[in-house]
């Protein structure tokens, strides 16, 4: 970096800076000694690839690779050394290779399909490889059947009285698929000259759709600020895949963010994204229940790209076999997604019903959290199943037949029970719990055992399960955390019996690592006690997380803004470069049980603690505390629209396979001002999640917010005879041990256009000022816009007034470097 701004101050460009970028690609590590160094030694020895860049490298595998436990996709099961020494050399006419296409399935393992296509030569070169992961994937067999397609949507049959019923319970609809145009590359393995070929074919069709079409397109490295903005808060913006991503991993992210853009028309009812997982995503959508109008524009959208590709001699990929193409082999055929957003009432009030009402009709339901999850206020998610072996016509009409059934089954029950549940309701729900497949026959054996053989929990509920484990569970190489490294047969003998006052056992505190082998952790607490109770893990836990040792260190709390250094040159460079700012913790009332292992009764008292603590605050900190369960419409669309929404957490999530979903939506709620700058979550992860944010960068202002909702909550529980969750080696105590401490993250999202050039060097930079930088993908990946999200990396250890200095300071002295190399 000095040499870079030495040789900027004399005009030149730093003759280094190429060699230094250009070793900037880091592979990851899948947690397997053997095949990282494995994967090590294929990336020294690949040659170069035409299609490298400074950030990415493409593997030349001199073998089948050895495959772990860990690695699941289709890919990995069809791969045999026969197929792979057949088909290791051939390459299609763009450079495509078999070592490209399995790059990001050997790199991540979790990934269900495994291989991608650079280019439509691949279906041919790669279809032993490519058939088989189809039909496992599709259950359709390309090299016996053959793929329709039809878009006309003068077919679908939408009686009046069906769309009547959808305009009453539909809340919005939409219709997307991928093009992709014969002759260029995809994405994964795209050249620039390609991807730039493919974006001026793009802007033809967009000037050629019908006037309500009509529309902009925006180049996505030229967004202002405000334009950003806008598109980011309607959810219209695609991001810079990460590396940890499929598309990140398969290369589809080299270049950016040259030659993508985004389109919509000025009612965003129609959008296309150019150069994201594939040439073109259209998608149609709109407020309301008409679906035949939405297809009707996906339709207009489609003929137009094809239009303008034929009137350059192209044609869309296409074949009779897989139907239209794409990177992605999850997504041929029609690669169509037609969903509606609908509101359920009766049918919510026992999620697994629903999914199996749903899978008659060839739908796919989703909760708020995604697959396999309630819906906040009932509005659900169902789309299409299939992709392959039926039209677009068809399948959208599946849609419009299944939906209209379940809302006759809908008014069916309300107008049986007169608004109350269906009695048939719990006991259908109470056998409702389903273990989680971990993907090892024998591990997944022994978890069906365990839960066989585990007593009633007096915390249980229809829908989730305490398990009991008889014994130290036997991980497979898949459980990564620190609490399976930890935990010893010994220690676990040691602790199996012993149980807190409010009835958290070990393997309570387990159960979510053992459930969910990627979780870091592994462990969770239900109350205060737990951290005595289970110290000789959760120690252990903490210092390998934090850095930080409980047995030995001490932690302080200073939550007095008054002592903050935030001068005025500094506030004025924020208030330029800062978009917002936000602090958050979490607060737990002792005596109380903390969510994953709460009783109904401690939920309820813990919200009526808070909702004492909400009307004793300062007058411009006053508001209005939401009850989940009571939320309208409008008001769940408006807290949704904000990001201020917390859902049920997914029986796939930390908090769902740890017990902190149960008997959602009660006790829960939402706090917050009527400038939205202070912001408190009840019964989510913790107790009370305290949230102070706001536009711009005065982070005192903003810190001073936080500290008097935390007083404010520390005041009312003592009000009550109570205290909050607090030790001198801990500090705030919460739910999981990654949160302990101050648990505090004080953030800012800034804009650093000059930094942002090298995400890696930007990160060096902050890791020197304990900052985590984040870009628009999270963490390791480049910023849209160049905003940057920005915050303290330490948790335990320091204040919350050391950890926000900390962010002012590098922050402030990120921003003269800034300056420094724009000027």
């Amino acid at each position: 970096l000095e040499e870079e701004l030495a040789a900027k101050n004399g005009g030149a460009a730093p003759a280094a800076a190429p060699a230094a970028a250009s070793g900037s690609y880091k592979l990851p590590e899948i947690g397997d000694a053997a095949f990282d160094g494995w994967l090590q030694g294929q990336l020294a020895a690949s040659a170069a690839d035409v299609k490298d860049t400074d950030e990415f490298r493409y593997l030349t595998f001199s073998e089948i690779p050895p495959f772990t436990d860990a690695h699941k996709s289709l890919m990995r099961k069809t791969l045999t050394p026969e197929l792979f020494a057949q088909l290791k050399d051939v390459k299609s006419s763009k450079g495509y290779t078999l070592s490209n296409s399995i790059q990001a399935g050997v790199l991540r393992p979790h990934l269900g399909v495994g291989i991608t296509c650079g280019d439509e030569e691949c279906f041919e070169l790669f279809k032993d490889v490519l058939y088989p992961v189809v039909k496992g994937w599709h259950g359709f067999d390309p090299a016996t059947q053959t793929h329709k397609s039809d878009l006309d949507p003068t077919k679908l049959t939408f009686p009046d009285d069906i769309k009547e019923k959808f305009g009453t319970y539909v809340k919005s609809t939409r219709v997307r698929a991928a093009r992709n145009i014969a002759g260029y590359s995809l994405p994964a393995g795209s050249s620039a000259e390609d991807r730039l070929a493919v974006e001026g074919v793009l802007k033809q069709a967009f000037t050629s759709l019908p006037e309500p079409l009509q529309g902009k397109y925006f180049p996505l490295g030229g967004l202002t600020p405000a334009q950003e903005d806008e598109l980011q808060a309607g959810g219209y913006l695609f991001q810079k895949p990460g590396p940890m991503q499929l598309l990140g991993a398969a290369g589809a992210g080299r270049n950016w963010p040259d030659g993508r853009g985004i389109f919509h028309n000025e009612s965003k009812t129609v959008l296309c994204w150019c150069n994201e997982e594939d040439q073109c995503r259209i998608i149609a959508m709109e407020n309301g229940g008409d679906i035949k109008g939405v297809f009707e524009r996906f339709c207009s959208l489609s003929n137009a790209i094809k239009t303008a590709a034929e009137s350059n001699g192209k044609k869309l990929m296409e074949t009779e076999n897989l139907g239209f193409l794409g990177t992605c082999p999850s997504n041929l055929g029609t690669g169509l997604r037609a969903s509606v957003m609908v509101v359920l009432p009766e049918l919510n009030k026992d999620p697994h019903k629903l999914e199996e009402i749903c899978a008659g009709f060839d739908l796919q339901p989703r909760g708020s959290s995604g697959e396999h999850s309630a819906a906040v206020g009932a509005k659900w998610d169902i789309s299409n199943k299939q992709r392959i072996g039926f039209s677009e016509v068809e399948l959208v009409q599946k849609m419009i037949d299944g939906v209209g059934k379940l809302i006759a089954l809908e008014e069916e029950l309300a107008a049986k029970n007169g608004g109350a549940a269906p009695a048939a309701a719990p006991a259908a729900a109470s056998g409702s719990y389903k273990l989680p497949e971990i993907g090892d026959a024998a591990f997944d054996g022994w978890l069906q055992g365990q839960l066989a053989a585990s007593a009633a929990d007096v915390k249980d509920t229809d829908e989730f399960r305490y398990l009991t484990f008889s014994e130290i569970p036997p991980f497979t190489d898949a459980h990564k955390s620190l609490m399976r490294k930890t935990l010893t047969p010994e220690l676990f003998a040691q602790l199996k019996d012993v149980k807190s006052s409010k009835g958290y056992t070990l393997s309570n505190s387990i159960q979510a690592g053992v459930l969910r082998p990627h979780l870091g952790v592994g462990i969770t607490c239900g109350d205060e006690e737990c951290f005595e109770l289970f110290k000789d893990v959760l120690y252990p836990v903490v210092k390998g997380w934090h850095g930080f040792d409980p047995a030995t260190q001490t932690h302080k709390s200073d939550l007095d803004p008054t002592k903050l250094t935030f001068p005025d040159d500094i506030k004025e460079k924020f208030g330029t470069y800062v978009k917002s700012t936000r602090v958050r913790a979490a607060r737990n009332i002792a005596g109380y049980s903390l969510p994953a292992g709460s009783s109904a009764e401690d939920r309820l008292a813990v919200e009526g603690v808070l909702k004492q603590a909400f009307t004793s605050l300062p007058e411009p900190l006053q508001g209005k505390y939401f009850p989940l369960g009571g939320l309208t419409p409008a008001q769940e669309d408006e807290l949704q629209a904000g990001g201020y929404l917390f859902q049920k957490p997914g029986p796939m999530q930390l908090l769902g396979a740890a017990g902190a979903g149960r008997n959602w939506p009660d006790g829960r709620g939402i706090f917050h001002n009527e400038s939205k700058t202070v912001l408190c979550w009840c019964n989510e992860e913790d107790q009370c999640r305290i949230i102070a944010m706001e536009n711009g960068g005065d982070i005192k202002g903003v810190f001073e917010r936080f500290c008097s909702l935390s007083n404010a909550i520390k005041t009312a529980a003592e009000s009550n005879g109570k205290k909050l969750m607090e030790t001198e080696n801990l500090g705030f105590l919460g739910t999981c041990p990654s949160n302990l401490g101050t648990g505090l993250r004080a953030s800012v999202m800034v804009v650093l256009p000059e930094l942002n050039k090298d995400p890696h060097k930007l990160e060096e930079i902050c890791a020197g000022f304990d900052l985590q930088p984040r870009g628009s993908s999270g963490e390791h990946s480049a910023a849209v816009g160049a905003k940057w999200d920005i915050s303290n990396k330490q948790r335990i250890g320091f204040s919350e007034v050391e950890l926000v200095q900390k962010m002012i300071d590098g922050v402030g002295k990120l921003i003269a470097l800034e300056e420094e190399l724009a000027a």
